[in-house]
């Protein structure tokens, strides 16, 4: 069983969402001692395919941001890394709760 470092674990469990009434900002939270990224965008956005298609992207960046890369020269924090990413990543689909975003992450 491999191990998952406790700021992939914490990054999964601290993710947050806070809606404004005319914009989104969908702040992926590691731990108070962590940095902070903030996927922000108008919430128009997700009426359209092509804004969708980019707020989508915005998460990406922003889960890869806070997990660090997929391809390091250790193996045992490249999979920590790729698991903290996709964990974060499905996380801040959930906590957005779009049928439009959960069904790009789905493909």
């Amino acid at each position: 069983m491999m191990k998952t470092t406790p700021n992939a674990r914490s990054i999964r469990n601290s993710l947050m969402a806070v809606v404004a009434v005319s914009a989104m900002t969908l702040p992926l939270l590691a731990s108070a001692s962590t940095p902070q990224v903030s996927v922000a965008f108008d919430a128009t956005e997700l009426n359209t395919v092509r804004g969708q298609e980019r707020v989508y992207e915005q998460m990406k960046t922003a889960s890869r941001k806070l997990c660090g890369p997929t391809k390091t020269g250790s193996l045992n924090q490249s999979v920590a890394n790729a698991k903290c990413y996709d964990g974060t990543l499905t996380a801040a689909v959930q906590r957005l709760d779009n049928d439009a975003i959960t069904a790009i992450h789905s493909q």
